[in-house]
C-alpha cells in the first residue's frame, strides 16, 4: 500500500512538472532530466511509472476521463454532451496547452479508447463508433481552436441544433 501511495505521489509530481515546463518550453525541448529535476524525483522513478514524456500526458488524460466518467455516473445528469464539455472547460488550460503544443492527437487517442471502434465490433458498430469518436474529437478540437468561448451549455445546444 505504501508503494502504491508513493507511486501515486511520484506520478502526480512528474505530471505537474511536465505541465509546468510545457507552459514555458516547447514539448520537444523538454528533457526527462528537466522533468525529474522540476518534480524533485529520481530518474528511475520516472521510468518506473512512464515510458516517455508522451506517456505522462496519456496517463493523465486517462485519469481525467475516468474521473469525468465517475462524476457523470454519480451525478445522474442526462446531458452527456454538456457534462463532457464541462469537463473540457474545467481543464481548459491543460487542453489548450496540448492543442498549442501540437499534441491534441493525444485527445483523439483518448476519445477513441473510450468510444472508438473495437476489434470485437461488427462492421456497422465499428463504423458508427468511429463516426462518433472522430466527430466528437472534431467538435472539441474546433472549440479549443476557437478559444473555448462558448459555455458547455451553449455547445450542447449547438449539438441539438445540428443533431
Amino acid at each position: 500500500m505504501k508503494t502504491e501511495k508513493s507511486n501515486s505521489y511520484v506520478k502526480k509530481q512528474i505530471t505537474k512538472a511536465l505541465i509546468k515546463l510545457m507552459q514555458t518550453n516547447s514539448f520537444e525541448e523538454i528533457k526527462i532530466t528537466d522533468i525529474v529535476k522540476e518534480a524533485m524525483v529520481g530518474r528511475a522513478s520516472f521510468y518506473r511509472n512512464f515510458t516517455n514524456k508522451e506517456d505522462v500526458l496519456k496517463q493523465y488524460l486517462i485519469q481525467l476521463i475516468q474521473e469525468w466518467g465517475s462524476e457523470f455516473e454519480q451525478s445522474k445528469d442526462p446531458n452527456l454532451v454538456e457534462s463532457l464539455f464541462s469537463h473540457y472547460k474545467k481543464y481548459s488550460e491543460f487542453y489548450k496547452l496540448l492543442y498549442y503544443s501540437n499534441l491534441f492527437h493525444l485527445v483523439l487517442d483518448n476519445i477513441k479508447s473510450v468510444c472508438g471502434p473495437k476489434p470485437e465490433q461488427d462492421s456497422l458498430q465499428a463504423y458508427t463508433s468511429a463516426w462518433f469518436a472522430y466527430g466528437l474529437f472534431g467538435w472539441i478540437n474546433e472549440w479549443v481552436a476557437r478559444g473555448m468561448n462558448e459555455s458547455p451549455t451553449e455547445m450542447s445546444q449547438l449539438g441539438k441544433l445540428n443533431g
